[in-house]
């Protein structure tokens, strides 16, 4: 399920995905998410930037996720500096 976080007059959206398989004990996980204005249209070209970590793993939903917000809110960061 998509989770939501706000960070500096953006939303940040999270999908955690599984890496392989059906869900185990050991499963790992990716993530992909996209981070919009409030209020941005996000199906819409433009309105929103999508990211994903389709490589690392991490070993729960929850761990994906938060690594999800941390890179949504580093490339917010980014736009904000200008870079």
């Amino acid at each position: 399920m998509w989770d939501k976080i706000e960070h500096d007059g953006y939303e940040v959206w999270v999908l955690p995905i599984l890496a392989y398989g059906p869900p185990a004990p050991d499963t790992l996980w990716h993530y992909t998410g996209y981070f919009c204005r409030h209020g941005a249209d996000a199906h819409l070209a433009g309105q929103s930037i999508r990211f994903e970590e389709l490589v690392a793993t991490f070993r729960s939903e929850e761990l994906a996720r938060e690594a999800g917000y941390v890179e949504g809110k580093r490339r917010i960061e980014l736009i904000r500096k200008g870079n």
